[in-house]
């Protein structure tokens, strides 16, 4: 039987690698998001809020997004 146990092995391995890299990339934004976040809150001196957040943390989704798929 080819392919058996180990290339099934082999497929959740790689499918455990593709989770832990979309995670990894979600970490990156929330990580940009909170560094945004800080710049406008702090040095800016913008009011913090619940929509700054979130737009912070799109705004680092967009960046990584950017960054993946450039057409450079």
């Amino acid at each position: 039987m080819p392919g058996g146990a180990a290339g099934r092995r082999r497929a959740v391995s790689n499918l455990v690698i593709e989770i832990l890299l979309r995670l990894a990339k979600a970490a990156a934004a929330v990580l940009l998001g909170a560094l945004l976040y800080w710049i406008v809150t702090g040095p800016l001196a913008v009011t913090g809020s619940a929509e700054l957040a979130l737009l912070s943390f799109l705004a680092g989704a967009a960046f990584i997004l950017l960054v993946q798929e450039s057409p450079i």
